[in-house]
């Protein structure tokens, strides 16, 4: 049965990397639920945070192909269990009265998130948390109109250290 795993692959920081990684995911028609991309702690080299649902022996063979890639230093795939994971989103929510706008600001700090602008017609809301937190903030103030939702892929570290002193 499929599953959701997250692939985080360290690599050079070079042009071309992100195709190479991609294609292989296209070539077994695996969907990519959530990539992001961003610099390490290690100058010239980026962390690629890979989410997919699939079955466990093809997240290996994935994470395999991947580590042939010759600008990759380290990869594996790990299970929400092993792991610390976050996305962040941004809601415009209209806020038409005062009072829609006082019920929303209430809604996203009963929800852990923060107005961040305001404007006499609506608000933007931020919220940091799982893909699950983000989700039902959406639904929570879906009946107000969300003219616009935008949410971040995931980024996640292992709860432990994997190897210390890695690369």
């Amino acid at each position: 049965m499929p599953r959701l795993y997250t692939i985080s692959a360290f690599t050079e920081n070079s042009p071309g990397v992100l195709h190479r990684i991609t294609v292989l995911f296209t070539r077994r028609k695996i969907n990519i639920e959530s990539l992001t991309v961003s610099e390490t702690e290690v100058t010239g080299i980026s962390r690629f945070t890979i989410v997919v649902r699939c079955e466990p022996d093809l997240v290996a063979k994935i994470a395999k192909q991947i580590n042939r890639i010759i600008e990759v230093v380290d990869v594996f795939a790990s299970e929400n269990r092993e792991l610390l994971y976050k996305e962040i989103a941004l809601y415009r929510v209209s806020a038409e009265t005062p009072e829609k706008r006082l019920e929303v600001e209430e809604h996203a700090h009963r929800y852990g998130a923060q107005v961040v602008y305001a404007r006499a017609d609506s608000v933007v809301v931020e919220k940091t948390g799982t893909e699950d937190d983000i989700s039902s903030l959406f639904h929570l103030l879906d009946p107000y109109g969300i003219r616009e939702f935008v949410r971040s892929g995931r980024i996640a570290i292992l709860h432990q250290e994997r190897r210390p002193g890695s690369f």
